[in-house]
C-alpha cells in the first residue's frame, strides 16, 4: 500500500482531496492512478483542518507527517479492507506533499516503529520554508506564502498573525482561506506580505516566526528508510538548491537517498518524474537494494 501525500489543493474546505476526488477535479489523480495501476492499495489523507473544522495547518510539516502516517495505520486496520498489517508500505508526495512525505519518514521511527515502511519518494520539497518564502514573495506564487502564514497561525496560535496584519490584510487572508489553489494564485499573483502588514514589515523575519518555521524545516531527524528525492532544476516555486541542501543533510546522516534532478519547472517535474517514482517504489516492494548518490 502507498500513502499519497497530495500537493497544494487550496485552503477552503471544499479543496480537500477527498472532496475533489468525489467531484472529479483532483489535479493529482493521475499520480494516484499510476499507483493503482500497479495493483497497490492507495490511501490519500486530507491534512489537518482541510475539510474539517479549523484552518488547515498548511505547510506545517510535523502535523502533516503525522497525518500521512496515521492514514497508513488507519487503512491497514479498516475492517473489511482486506489489507494486511504486515504488507510493505510506501509513501509518495510532491510539493506540499513532498514535505509531508519526508516529515512522515522522519517521524516514523518514533511514532510508528513497527510500521513496515519500505521507502519514501518525495519531490519538489519545501524543505526550508524561509528560503521558499523569500523566493515567492511578490511573485505569481504568492498565495502559497500567504497560505503558509495562515497554516502556521493555525498550528501556532502564539504567533498572533492577525495582530501583524492591517484591516486589508486580515480581509485578504480571510478571503484566501475560502479559495482553492487556482483561484488563490490568480487573485494574489504578484502581491507581497509587506503589502498586508502593519508597518509594511515581513513578520517572517521575527524571532517567533523563525522558531516555528525552523521546527518544521526538514533535515534535522534521520529517516530509517530509503528515500527518493526529485526536483526540477528550473523550479520557480521551490528552488532546486533547497532540495540539494536537504539531500546533503540526509547524506551526512547516513541516509540511503537518491536525488534526481529534472529539466523542468515545478509543475512539469511532477509529471515527468512519475515513471521513475513508480519504478523506485516497485523496487522497494520487491526488496531490491535502494540506490544512493550521496
Amino acid at each position: 500500500m502507498v500513502a499519497y501525500a497530495s500537493g497544494t489543493q487550496g485552503w477552503g474546505d471544499q479543496c480537500a482531496a477527498s472532496k475533489e476526488m468525489v467531484a472529479g477535479d483532483f489535479d493529482e489523480q493521475f499520480a494516484v492512478n499510476n499507483l493503482l495501476s500497479k495493483g497497490w492499495a492507495v490511501i490519500v489523507t486530507d491534512y489537518p483542518g482541510l475539510g474539517t473544522p479549523g484552518n488547515e495547518t498548511y505547510n506545517v510539516g510535523i502535523p502533516e507527517g503525522y497525518a500521512v502516517l496515521g492514514s497508513l495505520r488507519a487503512a491497514t486496520l479498516l475492517p473489511g479492507s482486506g489489507l494486511s498489517t504486515a504488507a510493505p508500505l510506501a509513501i509518495e508526495g510532491y510539493s506540499q506533499g513532498g514535505g509531508a512525505a519526508d516529515w512522515a519518514a522522519q517521524l516514523q521511527p518514533r511514532y510508528a516503529p513497527g510500521m513496515n515502511l519500505a521507502g519514501v519518494a518525495a519531490g519538489g520539497t519545501p524543505a526550508n520554508l524561509q528560503a521558499v518564502a523569500a523566493n515567492i514573495n511578490g511573485t505569481a506564487s504568492f498565495a502559497f506564502l500567504a497560505g503558509t502564514a495562515i497554516g502556521f497561525d493555525a498550528a501556532y496560535p502564539s504567533l498572533h498573525l492577525k495582530r501583524e496584519l492591517t484591516a486589508a490584510g486580515r480581509a485578504a487572508m480571510a478571503q484566501l482561506d475560502t479559495m482553492c489553489q487556482a483561484q488563490g494564485l490568480l487573485t494574489y499573483a504578484g502581491k507581497t506580505i509587506q503589502a498586508y502588514t502593519v508597518g509594511a514589515i515581513n513578520p517572517i523575519g521575527q524571532h517567533k516566526w523563525h522558531v516555528a518555521l525552523d521546527a518544521n524545516n526538514l533535515g534535522g531527524i534521520k529517516p530509517q528508510v530509503p528515500l527518493l528525492e526529485y526536483h526540477g532544476r528550473q523550479d520557480e516555486v521551490i528552488p532546486y538548491s533547497v532540495e540539494v541542501a536537504l539531500h546533503s543533510r540526509y547524506c551526512a546522516m547516513g541516509v540511503t537517498t537518491q536525488l534526481n534532478g529534472y529539466a523542468g519547472d515545478h509543475v512539469l517535474t511532477q509529471v515527468v518524474a512519475q515513471t521513475d517514482v513508480v519504478n523506485w517504489i516497485s523496487n522497494r516492494f520487491a526488496g531490491l537494494p535502494a540506490p544512493s548518490n550521496c
